[in-house]
């Protein structure tokens, strides 16, 4: 039988398509590639076909997305895959966006589409639904075939284009070999429809005043309570403001009930919308600014000389705990705003800066919104949505609010800048701090980098001209009531921090957790009405679970990690994978007794309940998280003062401000300082110091006990003096004699496998591939190969895990082509080698 003419046909104009470099979603990364593939592009999509456009594109059999990086220079090439079409709805990259994804790709070792991914649209899955139609002038009646095709032709002859689906289930058939046959000889077309799954927004509702007639409502005091809180909003609102008041706030505030503002919208007074729910404040008028004291006044002349001449370098605003730093980030919003531009606001994790987030929708009502993945995907894509719009010139988020689609970047923020939340543990593995300085030298915009306890890296760059330093050595006094508001009378003491040997307690006798100067702060603090915290990186009941006889120790049978026991659940469970299993009567190696050792949230809240029984207590770590409801939630109960003692792990450390703590116990300052991994001291530095911030911001005479089996440790005696450059003398000394960042740069490449010798030699053959490559690009570089070898974690959920760790003196070389073999992970300037 002949060949159908449309078919060749077909395949004749295809020659003549133009050709575009698209980055595919699933295209292997490696060898320079970025997986970016070359594809033809059909007449009827020339004229909606551009760079930087989202498409669908074959690959492997399926249609996956694909993002036009440019136009090809070698058209008409025989055999070239033809687009299958643009995403509806049209979706396309700017220049500058496609920019920072080339960038992000090679800083990262990662493919083009994984960096492009981020600057996507949240919450939009797409899936493509095969379809079968007739090729154009056939009929079914005409042609030579089998009779198991000749009822399909009949088929779509009678219903037109159907699914795959569709035509299988109305002919009781797989179609297996149907389809192909027919499509081979020209008579059917096989295609795919694409089916978008736009989330759909939750809609909330809105009242806006219409009349302010005090005749409507004469006779029905709820009706004028509600309109005089209208009235009375309208006069406070900015020019701006759209009117907009939600009815959750106006029924709060007045005490009514719906059925007030249906009679009201029935006389005409009010008119009701549904808006999405979007994650933006919604204040009534903005919070004051308070004065600044003159160190501060004197670090805002800095970075609003910055901001009028659109620098870039990079600001480091070194401030202790307490010192007005999140006000000068205020003022450089409120900067941004006056001249029409927009700010980024980072914060390591939302859901522990409730507090920060408050601040800057307080300052700035109706023009923040906030962004994070705990959203659901309808409320994440509609305040997308209306940042895209300009609705919302400042976001606040954690580091993927980088990628939100603001426009005019005037200010990039990131506050407690050191924080290891900042890098990317999933493609593109990023650094927020590097990208904020690329955005912000491609868009002329500030970059704020905000912390007490700085990254070593940004500390030794700031020695030089490559980040200018701003410091703030002292914490702001308290407001005494001048009715001026001045704040520059004075400055608040840091707390004194007493470093406790525990080993000599263990000679006096004392064996329990606390210490007999911690015990007798907490029975004072108590005592005064104050409240104070108990910090310890432990979740859990108790660390390890030994046997007495044969010092075995209960490991996990998927990670061989130690379980740790939980009390309440009367669990062991490993804190990488999540197994869980009952805790043993006897050790099930030699059936010995077990001891269970070191110390848990659990078991500190179980000694605070014992040592002060009257106490209210929180445990604040990720199990108590989700029973409790959330951070914010437990928040609240503290700042209301419900809670005594909180007793919790690192994420309390985190820039919490809470105004009643005077007293600040840390249970083990040794817990990381001796892993095996370059940066142990400075996380130990910087979680000592921090937590130590959250006591005494109110009122002087605050205290921080410090309990430590290594007391005379660099890192621990810095802390306790809050002598951050102490620290950084002894840390950039050793960094320097172990050529650790920022002397080098590193790049982890990490291997599973469920069988440890396909592991061993995987890792022999990747590390001979980086060797070569070095070798070719660079061959003057200094560069190191460590390992391979097995990592920390040896195995993790029943696999195996090898690494190598390539050290350079300078890295920029080597990033064009860095190879990466099937199933190894790339992580570029790694925070840990852990």
């Amino acid at each position: 039988m002949d060949e159908h003419p449309g078919a060749a046909q077909a395949v004749d104009n295809l020659l003549s398509f133009p050709t575009v470099e698209v980055a595919v979603d699933g295209a292997r990364a490696g060898a320079g590639a970025a997986g970016i593939l070359t594809y033809a592009v059909p007449q009827q999509w020339r004229s909606r076909v551009n760079v930087g456009q989202l498409l669908w594109v074959p690959l492997r059999k399926h249609l996956v997305l694909g993002v036009v990086v440019a136009w090809a220079d070698d058209n008409g090439r025989p055999g070239l895959k033809p687009i299958h079409a643009p995403v509806e709805p049209g979706f396309r990259l700017n220049e500058d966006r496609l920019t920072v994804a080339g960038w992000l790709a090679r800083q990262t070792g990662t493919s083009f589409f994984a960096a492009v991914s981020p600057f996507l649209p949240p919450g939009v899955s797409h899936r493509a639904v095969e379809h079968l139609r007739l090729a154009p002038d056939i009929v079914s009646g005409d042609v030579n075939v089998t009779p198991a095709q000749r009822r399909l032709l009949a088929l779509l002859e009678e219903r037109g284009e159907l699914s795959l689906d569709a035509a299988r289930t109305a002919l009781g058939s797989s179609l297996a070999s149907v389809v192909p046959k027919l499509e081979q000889q020209g008579l059917i077309e096989r295609v795919a429809q694409v089916t978008h799954r736009l989330p759909h927004p939750r809609l909330e509702r809105f009242v806006r005043l219409v009349s302010a007639d005090p005749q409507a409502v004469t006779n029905a005091p709820r009706q004028r309570a509600v309109l005089e809180f209208l009235v009375q909003r309208a006069r406070l609102a900015p020019v701006d403001d759209d009117g907009l008041v939600r009815v959750t706030d106006v029924l709060e505030r007045t005490g009514t009930d719906p059925g007030t503002l249906v009679a009201l919208r029935r006389k005409g007074v009010v008119e009701e919308v549904s808006l999405p729910r979007l994650s933006v404040a919604m204040d009534v008028s903005p919070a004051p600014a308070p004065a600044l004291t003159p160190l501060q006044a004197d670090a805002w002349r800095e970075v609003e000389r910055a901001l009028a001449a659109r620098d870039p370098t990079p600001l480091l605003l070194h401030g202790v705990t307490g010192s007005g730093k999140t006000e000068i980030y205020l003022r450089a919003v409120a900067w941004c705003l006056r001249h029409g531009r927009s700010a980024l606001i980072l914060v390591p994790e939302i859901g522990l800066a409730s507090q920060v987030v408050r601040r800057f929708t307080a300052r700035f009502p109706g023009k923040v919104a906030v962004l994070h993945s705990a959203l659901s995907d309808a409320d994440r894509y509609a305040t997308w949505q209306a940042v895209a719009a300009g609705r919302y010139p400042v976001v606040v988020g954690p580091r993927s609010a980088l990628f939100a689609p603001v426009d005019d970047l005037g200010l990039i923020v990131l506050d407690e800048e050191h924080d290891g939340a900042y890098k990317q543990e999933a493609d593109p593995r990023y650094h927020a701090r590097s990208l904020a300085e690329f955005l912000a030298a491609q868009q002329g915009a500030v970059v704020i980098h905000g912390s007490a306890t700085p990254a070593v890296e940004t500390y030794w760059r700031s020695e030089g001209a490559e980040v200018r330093r701003l410091e703030l050595p002292a914490r702001v006094g308290p407001d005494l009531g001048a009715v001026d508001g001045d704040r520059t009378r004075g400055t608040l003491d840091l707390p004194d921090v007493d470093v406790v040997d525990m080993r000599l307690e263990l000679h006096r006798g004392n064996s329990s957790l606390f210490s007999e100067r911690l015990r007798e702060v907490l029975e004072r603090t108590i005592a005064a009405g104050e409240q104070a915290i108990l910090f310890l990186n432990r979740r859990g009941l108790a660390t390890v679970v030994l046997c007495r006889s044969c010092g075995g120790t209960l490991l996990c049978p998927l990670c061989d990690v130690p379980l740790v026991y939980h009390q309440d659940r009367h669990r062991l469970l490993c804190h990488r994978c999540n197994h869980r299993e009952a805790p043993p009567r006897g050790c099930p190696v030699c059936d010995g007794s077990l001891n269970y050792f070191g110390a848990g949230t659990q078991r500190v809240e179980e000694e605070v309940r014992k040592l002060l029984p009257d106490a209210r207590v929180l445990r604040w770590d990720q199990d108590s998280i989700r029973r409790e409801g959330g951070h914010e939630r437990m928040l609240r109960r503290v700042e209301r003062r419900e809670v005594d003692v909180l007793v919790g792990t690192q994420m309390i450390a985190k820039g919490l401000d809470l105004p009643l703590v005077t007293a600040i116990g840390v249970i083990h300052a040794d817990t990381m300082l001796h892993l095996p991994d370059f940066r142990s001291g400075e996380r130990t530095f910087q979680l000592l110091t921090q937590v130590a911030g959250r006591a005494g911001r109110r009122a002087p005479g605050s205290q921080v006990v410090v309990q430590s089996y290594t007391p005379d440790h660099y890192a621990i005696r810095a802390a306790s003096r809050h002598d951050y450059a102490a620290f950084y003398a002894e840390e950039i000394d050793f960094r320097r004699a172990q050529r650790y960042p920022p002397f080098s740069r590193l790049v982890r490449y990490l291997f599973r496998h469920a069988d440890d010798a396909v592991c061993a030699a995987e890792a022999d053959t990747m590390a001979l591939d980086l060797a070569r490559h070095a070798r070719r690009v660079a061959p003057d570089l200094r560069v190191d190969l460590l390992g391979p070898t097995p990592a920390f974690a040896s195995r993790v959920r029943g696999r195996y895990q090898w690494q190598i760790v390539l050290r350079a003196d300078d890295l920029e070389p080597l990033l064009d082509g860095l190879p990466v073999r099937p199933g190894w992970t790339v992580d570029v300037d790694p925070q840990s080698l852990l």
